[in-house]
């Protein structure tokens, strides 16, 4: 594992299209009651996600590392799948198809439970079960970074929990400071498309890294 590979596994985990659409409802909700609740309720939501990925992630290190040598050749095979689900996604979007975003069956589930966010605090749940339930079954790229080590690099770790967790960071102070939410999803609409062909050209990138 490097630097290189780090960022862009990190940068492609950031952009998912679905934790943007999540927290945007999330300040959405909390805007009702104040641009400080909005403060509040996004760095509860940023800080709880970076907890819980980062638990998430170390019990999964330990699995994967037990069967390293095996998992090293599945995981070059699943970034192949990532990238032409992720290529496809640009050329042939539809919401809630197969790629690195939340099943559409689940979305209603989802933004129920958002709706019931009377306080800032209730970003710490919200942001538990999205770690639990919903980041597992789009993170393709933070199982690839994880099981590329045998021995996992704290340092390398930090700085993708850090790269991970900075639009949510960035999306709480833009609508804290600027923005409404509304904005921030009439934008994530706009762009998905791209925000796969980005993700599909990044994780191109590392496979043909890694493979030269």
């Amino acid at each position: 594992m490097d630097l290189f590979t780090t960022i862009n596994l990190a940068a492609v985990d950031a952009i998912n299209p679905c934790s943007i659409a999540i927290q945007a409802a999330l300040l959405s909700m909390l805007l009702t009651r104040g641009r400080k609740n909005v403060l509040i309720g996004g760095i509860l939501f940023s800080i709880t996600v970076i907890i819980m990925y980062a638990l998430y992630g170390l019990i999964l290190h330990q699995i994967l590392s037990m069967f390293y040598e095996i998992v090293k050749t599945l995981l070059i095979v699943l970034l192949i799948i990532l990238i032409i689900l992720e290529f496809n996604a640009y050329f042939n979007y539809k919401p809630g198809m197969i790629s690195v975003e939340m099943p559409t069956f689940l979305r209603p589930y989802v933004y129920r439970f958002i709706a019931s966010a009377y306080s800032p605090w209730m970003a710490v749940p919200i942001a538990i079960l999205i770690s639990l339930f919903l980041l597992p079954c789009s993170s393709g790229p933070y199982i690839l970074f994880l099981g590329l080590q045998k021995t996992i690099n704290y340092l390398y770790f930090i700085i993708y929990l850090l790269v991970f967790a900075s639009p949510f960071f960035a999306i709480t102070f833009l609508v804290y400071f600027t923005i409404k939410p509304e904005r921030v999803m009439e934008w994530r609409n706009r762009h998905v498309r791209e925000l796969h062909l980005i993700s599909g050209i990044l994780l191109l990138a590392i496979l043909i890294y890694l493979l030269i």
